[in-house]
């Protein structure tokens, strides 16, 4: 029996299984029944907040409460159906800890070091990783929490197996765990409380209360370090553009972020995709609403970034920027050829990642251009053979590359371009059809199918463009990413 596979708790946290925006490992900040914490040292009242107690970040002079993130990410994530499968997880854990006292089961340290080993073992055989700790570190979950969870799963087991009266050596699944876990819940009741929790009560089942603090601890353990990161740097980023316009009033600053609202429905309702169906619909279906998304820091620093560069520049002064960065802004945004691809992994010395040299990939892909007839065999062929998930996936799509596109290696840029200005030599202005390739780029080699060249846009998209990039530059400056400090990086 795949010990990995057939323990259903356990299980989520092996595979990694990844829910939107949260990893599929569901972590808790339970402690043991049986052991008691000491008590919390009072800090002194003239203490300054601390980061990792106090603070969940900082940059400079500007810091971030945890009650602050916590709200965010309740409000971002809370209602979502990943966020709401996440709360069910916690639910259980905490019914779990109940009926474990009740039946007054209790895991070993001899029973976590078995089974750590089992799964070390199971982990190693199927190629995840050399052991736990490793694993662990790649997945960025603690070695506590990891432990915890591990003594819930056995917990878990334990409890089907009383209830199923099955023998301690007996097989056991992850169906009739699952099985089992999801009766329990149906007997004992689950009542969900309305959103926003004004009372302090998310869930409960019987006696076991979910609070706010309980559910966004847990949505802190669970969210991707990477998200956390960005989440705080929002909120420290808002704090400096508020700090930055001081002469901007409540009603204005509404009315700004209303105007941002009726600019995404409007958006929503011109495309294609969602004929028919409105935009607190989408939002709905994403566990978001209309408040969630005027609180929500992203929208707000879009909001006055714009604003700030309204103010500082008319149309005048952007042909002005343009004009003393042309190269820069024609290199990003110019002209463009849409471009496809087939990706293929290589190295210089083979290993088990890369398992071919240059020269084996290009033999391979100039078998595979003697193949191709049309833009449809590309397609085809890429969707089989190209070793870039996030092309291959879209037939081998790269989208409309320009001399500069970020993210396409110059190796592969000046080709493309070279082919558009050969044909202009020639009186042509268009290359799609053309097959480019085998070339090399750092990490193997690759074909290219030009599609229809995009020409430079008009100054009024341009305009936009430029508006854009000093709002990025504008967000740097406010706040460098770099001076931004978390819980995290302690």
């Amino acid at each position: 029996m795949n010990r990995i596979a057939t323990r259903t708790l356990l299980s989520s946290a092996i595979r990694s299984a990844t829910l939107r925006g949260l990893t599929g490992i569901a972590v808790c900040a339970l402690g043991s029944s049986q052991v008691e914490e000491p008590p919390t040292p009072q800090a002194p009242a003239t203490a300054a907040p601390r980061l990792g107690e106090d603070l969940a970040a900082r940059a400079d002079n500007t810091s971030l409460s945890f009650k602050e993130l916590d709200e965010l990410l309740l409000w971002r994530y809370g209602q979502s159906p990943d966020g709401q499968a996440a709360l069910k997880q916690l639910l259980e854990l905490h019914v779990l800890e109940v009926l474990a006292t009740e039946a007054k089961i209790e895991v070993s340290s001899t029973d976590l070091t078995r089974r750590w080993s089992e799964l070390e073992t199971d982990l190693k055989a199927a190629g995840v990783a050399d052991n736990l700790p490793a694993y662990l570190a790649q997945t960025g979950i603690a070695r506590e929490t990891f432990l915890e969870y591990l003594r819930l799963a056995l917990v878990h087991e334990a409890l089907t197996r009383a209830a199923l009266s099955l023998e301690p050596g007996e097989p056991i699944t992850g169906e009739q765990q699952s099985t089992w876990l999801d009766s329990t819940l149906a007997a004992r009741g689950v009542e969900h409380l309305p959103h926003p929790w004004e009372n302090g009560i998310v869930a409960r089942s019987a006696e076991v209360e979910i609070t706010r603090s309980d559910y966004a601890l847990h949505l802190r353990k669970m969210l991707p370090p990477d998200d956390l990161k960005a989440a705080c740097h929002q909120l420290l980023l808002e704090q400096r553009l508020r700090a930055r316009m001081p002469d901007l009033s409540p009603d204005a600053m509404k009315r700004l972020v209303e105007g941002e609202v009726e600019r995404r429905r409007a958006s929503t309702q011109a495309d294609p995709r969602y004929q028919g169906v409105s935009y607190e619909r989408l939002l709905e279906a994403q566990g978001l609403s209309l408040e969630a998304v005027r609180r929500d820091p992203a929208l707000v620093i879009a909001v006055l970034s714009r604003y700030w560069i309204a103010r500082a520049h008319d149309d005048e002064s952007l042909r002005a920027v343009y004009a003393a960065e042309r190269a820069v802004f024609e290199g990003a945004y110019g002209e463009g050829v849409e471009s496809l691809a087939i990706v293929l992994k290589a190295a210089k010395l083979p290993n088990d990642l890369v398992p071919r040299t240059f020269e084996a990939a290009e033999a391979e892909l100039v078998e595979l251009r003697a193949k191709i007839g049309s833009i449809e065999d590309f397609r085809r062929l890429s969707a089989e053979h190209s070793e870039d998930p996030v092309s291959r996936e879209r037939g081998g799509n790269l989208g409309i590359v320009t001399r500069d596109s970020k993210g396409v290696p110059e190796s592969v840029r000046k080709p493309i371009f070279a082919a558009l200005d050969a044909a202009r030599s020639a009186g042509v202005d268009d290359v799609s059809g053309t097959i480019l390739g085998p070339l090399r780029f750092s990490g193997g080699a690759l074909l290219l199918a030009l599609g229809q060249r995009r020409p430079a846009p008009t100054w009024e998209e341009m305009a936009t463009k430029v508006q854009g990039e000093l709002r990025r530059r504008f967000l740097v400056e406010l706040l460098p990413p770099d001076s931004v400090v978390t819980w995290l990086n302690q």
